[in-house]
C-alpha cells in the first residue's frame, strides 16, 4: 500500500492523515479561522507519531475542492510547499467525492446505493454531487459536480438513497426534501481518511502528478466575487 499524507481543508473543517500501511493515522477539526494555524503542527505530529519523515512518504493527496476559496488555497499552499521541500507527487480528489466516501464507509453502505453529497457554498447555493458505491465500496461519479441553488438539486428516484453534507442542514429547500432519503448525515465533513481510500485507488492506475499541479478546482467560476444585488 502506499504510504501518504492527505489534507483536506475544501470546508470549515480541516483533516489531516498519514496512512502507514493498513493503519491510517489521522486528526480533524472544525475550526473554520484556524486552519493554517493547524496544518503544520498537525501534519509534524501525525508524523513523528509515526515515526515517519517527508522522505519516506510516496505521495501527498489532497482535497481539491470545491469548496471554500481561502479554505482551499491555504490547504494546497502547504501540500505544494510539502511536495516541493520533499520531491514528492501529488494525488488530487474531490473533496465532495471525500465526503461520501466517507459516509459509505462509516455506515457500511453496499453496493449500488446512490449518495447525494451537497455542501454549503454560501451566496445562496450547494456545492453538490451524486455517487454511487461500486462493488468495492468505492464512490464513483455520477454525472458532473456542479454548484447551484438548493431548490434546483435533483437526484435519482430509482436508487436506495444517503445524503450527506451540511446543505441538507443548512438550507430549508433540501432539508424539507430529506424524508426522500433512506439516511441523512448531515453533520459529516469531507476526510483525509477519505482521501487517503479514493488516493490508494487512483494510484493503482495512475503516477503522481508534479507538485505545481496541486490546484483547486472551485466549480465556482466568480469564487472571489459576491452576486450583485438586483434592483
Amino acid at each position: 500500500m502506499s504510504r501518504l499524507l492527505a489534507i483536506e481543508t475544501s470546508s470549515e473543517a480541516c483533516s489531516v492523515a498519514l496512512a502507514l500501511g493498513d493503519e491510517v493515522l489521522s486528526r480533524d477539526f472544525v475550526e473554520p479561522r484556524r486552519h493554517a494555524e493547524l496544518l503544520l503542527p498537525t501534519v509534524q505530529e501525525l508524523m513523528a507519531e509515526g515515526e515517519m519523515t517527508l522522505a519516506d512518504l510516496d505521495a501527498i493527496a489532497f482535497g481539491r475542492g470545491p469548496g471554500s476559496f481561502t479554505s482551499l488555497r491555504i490547504g494546497i499552499g502547504v501540500v505544494q510547499g510539502l511536495a516541493w521541500g520533499a520531491e514528492l507527487g501529488v494525488v488530487p480528489v474531490s473533496s465532495l467525492a471525500a465526503l461520501a466516501q466517507g459516509a459509505a464507509s462509516a455506515n457500511n453502505l453496499e453496493a449500488g446505493i446512490s449518495v447525494v453529497a451537497a455542501m454549503d457554498a454560501r451566496m445562496g447555493e450547494v456545492f453538490a454531487a451524486r455517487f454511487e458505491v461500486g462493488n468495492d465500496g468505492l464512490v464513483k461519479l455520477v454525472g458532473e459536480e456542479q454548484v447551484c441553488p438548493p431548490g434546483e438539486l435533483m437526484w435519482p428516484v430509482d436508487a436506495p438513497r444517503v445524503a450527506v453534507g451540511n446543505g441538507f442542514s443548512r438550507y430549508e429547500e433540501l432539508e424539507e426534501r430529506t424524508d426522500r432519503f433512506e439516511a441523512v448525515y448531515a453533520d459529516l465533513w469531507p476526510g483525509a481518511a477519505s482521501l487517503v481510500t479514493l488516493a490508494r485507488a487512483w494510484l493503482e492506475n495512475n503516477t503522481p502528478l508534479p507538485a505545481h499541479k496541486a490546484q483547486p478546482l472551485y466549480v465556482r467560476d466568480n469564487v472571489a466575487e459576491k452576486p450583485s444585488s438586483q434592483t
